[in-house]
């Protein structure tokens, strides 16, 4: 065993522990991986050059066109740093003040303080949607929860990854009346565990032999890991939704290849939600906040929550970011959601401010993300001539 600890050798700074991130010195005092960027003179800064760009080009935000003090800069650079070559996630906290700003205005406050993390950004379905609104929204409770995607309901989300994202932000409109808490998980500790006390199933999770269903009509799959140790990191690449063959086409009665999970894989899967929930963290976060994770090395997952009567809902809205020169290269046996995420051939870019008046079902739904590959229709994007920045 110990053989395979010295073969693959892991990044000691990467490796966290919750102890770690829930201890304070003082009170009251932000968790550690908070970074404050909500001082007055802070806030009105950012609101200064949002005004500045109203009615920009989503796709032409970036450090040069959202210009910042060096002070707000440094502390967005070293949270660059950190999701890279440190823990691999972190909070920036930008004050609560979002009745201040417009929809499309949080769009480009999220965009501008995005780009100082990523220089890409990846889209989340073949319409070219680069944002997508994570929430129960009012206006779709007609549909039946079956036929939405995990993130547009208040149901509890399974630990997963946003398959091929390498940075996943999220900016907080909105929070729950109750439940909705966002949990974090280290591929670092789930893989000591793994190596130290399961190994077969190890052995299972880092085979390439987990089906995952890409496309609906006609029904294709890939075969894949769901971790790797590659260059010091323990990768992982997991959305349970998506393994195996989907109900739906089970359903349809179309003839597919797409096998079933067998019994060692579905133990292996269990296995490593119960060491996900052992080392899990919960997210202190507020209004404002955007949390970026870097999603390779991190498990996510959240509680069912109850939305208030009246007022403001749980809103979270998401980003894929990617950083042209400190991003890591990506498994080959991991590359096909990556790929489809951020080198396909789409050019137009969609930033949809808020959530569609009506919801469309997409004809397969699965897994706790939208997985863009066999989304042909966006379901949380307005229709043409909405607010939106877009390209």
């Amino acid at each position: 065993m110990s053989s395979i600890m010295n073969r693959h050798a892991l990044a000691q700074s990467m490796q966290w522990t919750t102890e770690e991130m829930t201890e304070r010195t003082e009170s009251p005092r932000a968790p550690p991986y908070v970074v404050s960027v909500d001082r007055q003179e802070e806030a009105l800064e950012l609101a200064s050059v949002v005004k500045e760009l109203r009615g920009v080009n989503g796709n032409l935000i970036n450090p040069t066109s959202f210009p910042l003090s060096p002070s707000i800069r440094s502390k967005l650079e070293q949270s660059r740093d950190t999701l890279f070559h440190g823990r691999g996630f972190v909070v920036v906290r930008l004050g609560p003040d979002l009745k201040n700003y417009r929809d499309s205005e949080l769009v480009t406050l999220f965009l501008g303080v995005a780009s100082y993390i990523g220089d890409e950004i990846g889209v989340q379905d073949k319409a070219g949607t680069a944002l997508t609104h994570v929430t129960s929204a009012q206006q779709w409770s007609s549909v039946p929860v079956e036929l939405r995607h995990g993130i547009h309901t208040q149901s509890a989300l399974s630990w997963h990854t946003d398959m091929g994202c390498d940075i996943l932000a999220l900016h907080v409109r909105g929070q729950a009346k109750s439940g909705g808490q966002t949990y974090i998980a280290s591929s670092f500790a789930i893989y000591q565990d793994l190596l130290m006390s399961y190994p077969d199933c190890l052995d299972v999770l880092t085979a390439a032999q987990w089906p995952i269903q890409i496309t609906a009509s006609p029904p294709r799959h890939i075969l894949a890991p769901l971790v790797q140790v590659c260059d010091g990191k323990v990768w992982m690449s997991v959305d349970p939704g998506r393994l195996g063959l989907h109900p739906v086409t089970a359903k349809s009665g179309i003839k597919t290849d797409i096998p079933e999970l067998t019994a060692q894989q579905l133990e292996a899967l269990d296995v490593l939600t119960s060491l996900a929930t052992k080392h899990r963290l919960c997210l202190e976060t507020q209004p404002g906040d955007i949390v970026f994770i870097s999603n390779w090395t991190h498990l996510h997952a959240r509680d069912k929550f109850e939305d208030p009567s009246e007022g403001p809902r749980r809103h979270l809205v998401r980003l894929w970011l990617r950083n042209s020169k400190l991003s890591w290269t990506v498994p080959k046996s991991m590359a096909v959601p990556w790929e489809a995420a951020y080198r396909n051939e789409l050019v137009y870019r969609r930033f949809p401010a808020h959530p569609a008046r009506k919801y469309r079902p997409a004809r397969y739904t699965a897994g706790s993300a939208a997985f863009m590959i066999e989304d042909t229709d966006d379901v949380n994007c307005e229709a043409a001539g909405s607010e939106a920045i877009s390209g």
